[in-house]
């Protein structure tokens, strides 16, 4: 039973393709924390625009 178990561990360790996804998760990770780093500065950015969107559209 621990042996399966043991085999089992170094075939997801040497599995090749699970790279791929885990990479794709750390990329993820790293990018939804930018955003949320950065939120408050893209949030003035988004609402100085819209800002002066309506006054030129009122203008």
């Amino acid at each position: 039973m621990m042996s399966k178990l043991v085999q089992s561990i170094k075939q997801f360790i040497n599995d090749e393709e699970g790279i791929g996804a885990v990479e794709y998760a750390i990329i993820i990770a790293v990018m939804a924390a930018a955003i949320t780093a950065l939120w408050p500065d893209i949030k003035t950015a988004i609402s100085t625009a819209i800002g002066k969107v309506t006054t030129a559209v009122t203008s």
